[in-house]
């Protein structure tokens, strides 16, 4: 990894430079959806007492925390979180090795069910002050007022996460933590496809050197309709979207059949028009690219829940993408990002490059 820069703490204490090295691999990976996760694996030593130690054995405690740093030049990714699995490889022949996995402090979220009530607060307010409880600064949009108390109590039952989770999708809303210079940032909001490019990957004609794989769901995208009788009133409220307003290139995949929406759908009094944009946002994401690429390759950190600009593929599959997942593989001798990376049209969306071979950049 000649350009990369790894930190890890065990349980508050930095390993050494000579301890990193004899670290067997490092993986970090952070997503779209779902929690940060982080695996370490190191050397599992025979003493003469006739104990195996290795210098991971301070996460072996249940929730013990963990901290990963993976930086190039001035981008960064940092991993806070708590040991959650370990495993032990013994092998006499000399290739013992002891495995552990952590994830990010959503964990925190997660340990407590609870039934607790929220009388009249929007979604975003639940959010805040969830947030709160746990020290999380809030990054926080707001979504509409809550309902009327005297007609529906928002009840939550599970744990804090899930309940975010749940009050976030009927928004289009990403719930996730973020880890920058000490302080841990709550995020319940919704992510912009269209957002400027952390930077540039070229495939095929170009850069990279990689292989990839695309798919593309040509007709699952959804219409949403939506509609509501409020309470008190015997006049209906309705929505209808295709999720084409917010398209990475020229032909949007949105709207390719009709969804009706249910009152089970979603929880609560919600508005028709928010809750059906949100739906067929997300489902107009058919496009999917996976590629393993070498860091010092492309020199580019990418992080999930932005935007990236491809290059390289043709008029049809270049263009912006939302990174969907990105997962670090860092050894000493080199630094991989395996990604996934989605994109809700085909085609080019202006006059943007498409390649860099033949006069096409």
């Amino acid at each position: 990894m000649p350009d990369t820069t790894l930190l890890v703490e065990v349980d508050g204490t930095a390993l050494a430079q000579d301890d990193l090295e004899a670290l067997g691999q490092v993986v970090v990976e952070e997503a779209l959806d779902e929690a940060d996760a982080a695996t370490l694996s190191a050397r599992l030593e025979a003493q003469p007492d006739g104990e195996w130690t290795s210098l991971l054995d301070g996460l072996v405690e249940p929730r013990t925390e963990v901290v990963v740093e993976v930086a190039l030049g001035d981008a960064a990714y940092r991993f806070e979180g708590l040991s959650t699995e370990a495993s032990w490889h013994v092998d006499p022949a000399g290739a013992s090795q002891l495995t552990v996995k952590a994830l990010d402090r959503t964990l925190e979220l997660d340990l407590e069910e609870k039934i607790v009530a929220w009388p009249g607060n929007s979604d975003s307010s639940i959010a805040e002050a969830i947030f709160g409880e746990h020290g999380l600064t809030p990054e926080v949009e707001e979504t509409p007022a809550g309902p009327d108390p005297d007609v529906h109590v928002v009840l939550q039952r599970g744990t804090d996460l899930a309940f975010l989770r749940a009050l976030a999708a009927k928004w289009g809303y990403a719930v996730y933590l973020e880890a920058d210079d000490g302080r841990l940032t709550g995020h319940f909001h919704p992510i912009d496809p269209l957002a400027e490019p952390q930077g540039e990957l070229t495939f095929g004609f170009g850069g990279t050197g990689a292989a990839i794989d695309v798919t593309a769901s040509l007709a699952a995208a959804s219409l949403v309709r939506a509609t509501r009788i409020p309470a008190l009133s015997d006049s209906p409220q309705s929505g209808e979207s295709s999720g084409d307003d917010e398209a990475q290139g020229a032909r949007s995949l949105g709207g390719q059949t009709t969804l009706l929406l249910s009152p089970a759908d979603v929880d609560g009094e919600v508005e028709p028009l928010e809750v059906a944009v949100a739906l067929a946002r997300r489902s107009a994401f058919g496009v999917r690219l996976t590629a393993e690429i070498e860091t010092d390759a492309v020199d580019l950190l990418l992080r999930a829940r932005r935007p990236v600009l491809v290059k390289g593929l043709g008029s049809s599959l270049s263009g912006q993408y939302l990174v969907e997942r990105v997962r670090h593989d860092v050894t000493v001798e080199r630094h991989r990002q395996d990604v996934t990376l989605v994109r809700n049209a085909l085609g080019l969306k202006g006059d943007e490059a498409f390649g860099q071979a033949g006069g096409l950049l």
